[in-house]
Order: C-alpha cells, then structure tokens, then sequence
C-alpha cells in the first residue's frame, strides 16, 4: 500500500464513472458493488478516511465522507444516492424487484437494516454492546432468512441478485471479523440458526461484483482488533493491500 499527497488527476473522457471510495468503508462498498454488478467501466479513487486531503473536502465532498461519485461533470455523495443513481443510469434494467410487493419488501428490509441492524452491529466496534444487542442482530438474521425462504433462493429475492443483496452485503462481509471479537454471535450467524442466510452468503461471495469489491478477511480483522485496542482509532497501515493507493493529506 501506498500513500499518495498529491490530488489525482482529472478523471479521463474514457472512463464515465468515477468512485471516491475506501476499502474498509462498507458504505462505500456499496458503490462499487452495484458499478461491478453493472459491469460499468470505473476507476476508484480511494481516500484516506482520517486524513484527509484538503482538495477532497474543498472540491468533492465538504464532509470528508464516502461513497462520493463523479459523473458527467456531476458529483454526488451519500451511499444509497449513488448506489441507485448507478443503477438508473447504466444499463437496460434496474436491480431492484419488479414486482411492486417484493421492491416493498425489499425497501422495508433496507430501512428496517439501517434502523435495527447497524446501530447494534456497530456497537461491537464500540464495546457497547449490551444483553439485547445479539438477540436484536439475530432478529434480523431471522427476518433475511424468512424471504429468502419464501422466495426460494439463493438469493433473499430467488435466483437473482437484486438491490437488498447488495445494499445489506458488504456489512454481512465484514461478519467473520466481527466474529473473532465476539465469537458469541458466530452461532447465531450458522448453519444450525440460518442456513438459508449462510447459503446466501456462500452464494454472495461467488458472485463477479463480491469477488472484485471484497477487502481480504485477514485484513478487516487486523483493522478492528487495532481499532478496538487504540480507542476507536483506525490505523489504515493495517490494510496493506498490494498495490492499493489511498489518497492522504498533502503534507505530513
């Protein structure tokens, strides 16, 4: 890995879609994911999430956040806003449900993620977690569960991968290294609990958008050991993935 102080150059005529990203960042994921789903041409710019370059919050996105998206001259930030302006842009069909019924569904399980699942998902990064945390984690798995079942899988909407997959993945991905901090929750996330959902994420994680998205386990779990051992601190040295660039401050 390696740090780069300078601002990238302008995105190139070539490319239509550019994605200010971080590997680590599952919001950001989400971007990517439905650019790679789509089989839309795209460069990423990745950015350093703590210290940040100073033309990225002059000139790209004043809160310093990602997924930021870059498109016929046009920039637009915030994952589930760039996720479904990609999806409405590039290519013949859109990926959420037709059926009016299933895309409620779909919409009433994203809503329901991010009021339910992620505020207790991200309270093991905090060592907040309480008694309730796993069982209201494990009323989520359940509820994944009860649609992939009613629509046969292996996807939560049958045969095909649809927005939710993808929109809910990158959190589920980043499960295993959950885990080694809070093994407890490894049985409620099984075979024995869900094996609809462990089906699911088997059948993720063999599809062509996961495959070019996913950030290796081993480094996701170095990530949230550091971070858990230094305050909430995130060291992004940990990830040291070959040939990946992140753009940092200009200056030391």
């Amino acid at each position: 890995m390696s740090l780069i102080r300078t601002r990238p150059e302008e995105k190139g005529a070539d490319i239509p879609l550019r994605i200010y990203s971080n590997p680590i960042c599952p919001y950001a994921q989400r971007a990517r994911l439905i650019a790679a789903f789509k089989g839309v041409k795209h460069e990423i710019i990745n950015v350093h999430l703590k210290e940040k370059p100073q033309w990225y919050l002059d000139d790209i996105n004043p809160y310093g956040l990602v997924p930021t998206i870059e498109h016929n001259g046009h920039l637009i930030r915030e994952s589930l806003v760039t996720f479904e302006y990609i999806d409405e842009v590039f290519g013949d069909s859109h990926s959420w449900p037709t059926d009016p019924y299933k895309k409620a569904q779909a919409k009433l399980l994203l809503s329901d993620f991010g009021d339910r699942f992620t505020p207790n998902y991200y309270k093991y990064y905090r060592n907040a977690q309480d008694e309730n945390t796993p069982k209201l984690l494990q009323k989520y798995f359940k509820s994944v569960e009860e649609l992939i079942a009613q629509n046969g899988g292996p996807f939560i909407f049958g045969k095909n991968v649809s927005a939710i997959d993808l929109l809910i993945w990158p959190w589920f991905e980043r499960l295993p290294a959950l885990f080694t901090h809070a093994p407890e929750l490894k049985t409620l996330y099984s075979v024995d609990s869900v094996p609809l959902l462990i089906k699911w994420d088997a059948a993720m994680r063999e599809t062509d958008a996961v495959k070019s998205t996913i950030t290796p386990a081993e480094r996701m779990t170095a990530f949230l050991a550091n971070a858990l051992s230094n305050g909430g601190k995130h060291d992004y040295s940990l990830l040291n993935i070959d040939g990946l660039k992140i753009y940092t401050k200009e200056t030391e």
